[in-house]
């Protein structure tokens, strides 16, 4: 029989804070991405901190190979949620970056439904998927000149293929 500890949300000291966020200065782009969404959901489902906070970790682990690295990389996140809940504004700049991060890598939005699963985090998860849907329907909405020209383009690819056959 197993014992799940808990995860509790922890306060580093300054001197801390600056060893995490040097021992993670440069571990790339994809976690820095991890780091980013974990801290950003986390903050944003903080009404259930303690469960949002192992969810994280168990992402964390599952996503970084290197135990050691994983612990790192979750107090680097734990460091980013007290930022956030320090400060709102840097928290809204932080979910702003999230979200163009996942347009430009939608792969990251797995990331987001692994840390906002069930009922409970329903509303939070529509709220992400609204946003992203917003952008992706922006991005990539055709102007009238531009949806003719696809049209004739689409009509001769299918009038060469009748052809070739």
């Amino acid at each position: 029989m197993s014992v799940k500890a808990g995860v509790e949300y922890r306060k580093f000291s300054f001197v801390e804070t600056i060893i995490i966020r040097w021992k993670t200065r440069s571990l790339g782009a994809d976690i820095d991405a991890l780091i980013l969404i974990v801290s950003v959901l986390v903050y944003m489902g903080r009404n259930a901190l303690e469960q949002q906070l192992e969810r994280a970790r168990e992402i964390i682990q599952e996503r970084v190979r290197l135990n050691a690295m994983a612990h790192i990389i979750f107090e680097r996140a734990q460091v980013e949620i007290a930022r956030y809940m320090a400060d709102e504004e840097l928290y809204i700049k932080a979910r702003n970056k999230m979200f163009e991060e996942i347009i430009h890598n939608i792969q990251l939005y797995g990331i987001v439904l692994d840390m906002l699963p069930g009922e409970a985090n329903a509303s939070k998860l529509q709220i992400v998927r609204s946003v992203i849907q917003k952008a992706y329907d922006e991005e990539f909405m055709l102007n009238s000149e531009a949806k003719r020209l696809l049209e004739a383009q689409e009509k001769t690819n299918a009038s060469l293929r009748e052809a070739d056959k």
